[in-house]
């Protein structure tokens, strides 16, 4: 029977499951929530910002809001993504391996869950580093109330790509394909330096505005 989307409940429902003894969610899909916020939050950032603002720095809030709401769609399908991801994983491990076609079945179905695995929380990543992006487009257009939603925007990124890039290493370092392992691990160092000159320059924007790291 199929899971009804996690995206779809509520979010003390949501919260509740994720505390529970149950297996998923779990952190993965918590991280994917966390980009989703940085998403919404960008989206509320740029909204207000245009609304109240007639400069020309209006038509990038603008483009912005648009390109929020639509990266939050992305990370929204994600989170179930990512259950779906670590359900496979977990059902393999679980397969039987007592004759040698249990074993090599078992080990086939694995490595591909473990790259589904990887591939998730690698577009979880993406995506966050796209939300911080697009921070770094509008930081100097942004003024007022709003900053503080943009630094929490900016916050909840952060963590979401940091995470995602951890879970990513992990799985991917226990495939066997080590071709496929090298080449997520050479993605995954991009990732962090981008995160790592993203993270640098709108921080320093935020607190040049007077809004502390």
């Amino acid at each position: 029977m199929r899971h009804q989307s996690y995206v779809d409940e509520t979010l003390r429902s949501f919260l509740v499951k994720l505390g529970a003894r149950s297996p998923e969610p779990a952190g993965g899909a918590a991280l994917a929530l966390a980009g989703a916020a940085a998403a919404a939050l960008m989206s509320l950032t740029c909204h207000a910002g245009a609304k109240g603002d007639s400069d020309q720095g209006a038509g990038s809030l603008a483009t912005c809001q648009l390109d929020s709401e639509r990266l939050g769609r992305t990370i929204q399908q994600l989170i179930d993504e990512d259950v779906r991801a670590y359900r496979s994983v977990t059902l393999a491990l679980r397969r039987p391996q007592v004759t040698a076609g249990e074993k090599a079945e078992r080990a086939r179905l694995l490595e591909a869950a473990l790259r589904d695995a990887t591939e998730v929380p690698l577009a979880v990543a993406e995506a966050g580093l796209a939300v911080l992006s697009l921070a770094v487009s509008v930081q100097d257009d942004v003024r007022g109330p709003v900053l503080g939603d943009l630094a929490a925007a900016v916050h909840l990124a952060e963590a979401a790509v940091k995470g995602s890039l951890r879970n990513a290493h992990i799985n991917a370092g226990t495939m066997s394909d080590r071709d496929y392992a090298a080449e997520a691990e050479e993605r995954i160092a991009q990732m962090r330096s981008r995160l790592d000159e993203a993270a640098e320059t709108i921080a320093a924007s935020l607190v040049a505005k007077g809004v502390a790291g």
